[in-house]
């Protein structure tokens, strides 16, 4: 029941994976592990349960099994691992897992290499911090389910203040549902993933500062400008007629994207896409007051319209690497 549920959230996270499963569907990976920790004499008897003493590579002691026979989580992860390895032959296996368990995910790595298997060191632990103060404006909150309809209702009653623009959008409750999930997302990507945060949901739910809604806002105001501006894009625009500060920052905040997808490998860091994401939405709000296609040379608004076509389609890949769908009516 607990992972139909959980897809139905990652579903609207816009989040897939190709296979859901939970610890109790590791099967006869926990019986050979023990089997494999006897055989390799890491473990020892510690008032009837059964531990490894990995004090020596300063890690403490882990309890394999208790005195009752009940087998521990790292006797599960050292099944789920090899059963894992067996089914897929992977290159690399990422854990991402809170830093809580940091010491026992130290633990399971030494373990599978005294274990001595040959793709202990094709694992990687990618760590990241807590939510500090979970609360919305309705109190105490324990489900994210319930933070994401938080965040839908507040943009919903935004969306309304405006009855001419809220009249234009077809599924208003879902662009109101893409909003908040994209406060939600922006704000808990926002910091480097080690660092702890403070839950805010006034500070999230906002189209003025560095929030969700305000990328999101910043790229349906591109899909506006294509859209009003009665002209089709021309890739051979001469862009050299875009002389004015705005736009060049514009052209190399773009031009900067494939070095950042590049850096993206390095160290798994979804808050430099977010400092990417913001950088070109500022850079192409101040555009937006001057930076006119209707009513401009033709030359000059066939190269304006090609910059914020670009802007559009680099801005809306940015989130989508954060897995936001990128509006283009709000």
């Amino acid at each position: 029941l607990s992972i139909v549920k959980y897809r139905e959230i990652y579903a609207r996270l816009n989040i897939q994976f190709d296979v859901y499963s939970g610890e109790s569907q590791v099967g006869e990976g926990m019986t050979k592990a023990l089997q494999l920790l006897e055989q390799c004499n890491l473990l020892e008897d510690s008032e009837g349960a059964k531990i490894i003493n990995m004090e020596k590579y300063n890690l403490g002691t882990a309890v394999v099994q208790k005195r009752d026979g009940t087998t521990l989580y790292l006797t599960r992860d050292i099944g789920a691992a090899a059963e894992r390895f067996e089914k897929y032959k992977f290159d690399k296996m990422i854990y991402v897992v809170a830093s809580q368990q940091d010491l026992h995910l130290k633990q399971l790595f030494k373990t599978l290499e005294l274990l001595k298997f040959e793709w202990a060191n094709r694992l990687e632990h990618v760590n990241f911090g807590m939510v500090l103060g979970m609360s919305t404006r309705k109190g105490t909150v324990v489900f994210l389910e319930d933070i994401l309809n938080e965040a839908k209702e507040t943009m919903h009653e935004v969306m309304r203040k405006n009855p001419a623009k809220y009249a234009e959008i077809d599924e208003p409750e879902r662009v109101a549902d893409e909003i908040g999930l994209s406060a939600v997302k922006i704000q808990d990507n926002s910091a480097r993933r080690i660092k702890n945060y403070e839950f805010n949901m006034d500070r999230m739910c906002t189209f003025e500062g560095d929030t969700g809604p305000y990328i999101q806002y910043a790229h349906a105001r591109l899909a506006s400008i294509e859209r009003r501006s009665g002209l089709e894009v021309n890739h051979q625009a001469d862009l050299s007629l875009l002389t004015e500060p705005q736009a060049v920052d514009v052209i190399r905040t773009v031009s900067q994207y494939p070095d950042l997808i590049k850096n993206l490998l390095n160290g798994y860091e979804p808050c430099n896409v977010v400092t990417y994401a913001f950088k070109l939405s500022h850079d192409i709000s101040a555009c937006f007051e001057n930076l006119w296609v209707r009513g401009a040379d033709p030359a000059v608004a066939d190269a304006r319209l090609l910059m914020y076509w670009s802007a559009r389609v680099t801005l809306g890949n940015a989130m989508r690497m954060l897995g936001l769908r990128p509006l283009e009516r709000m």
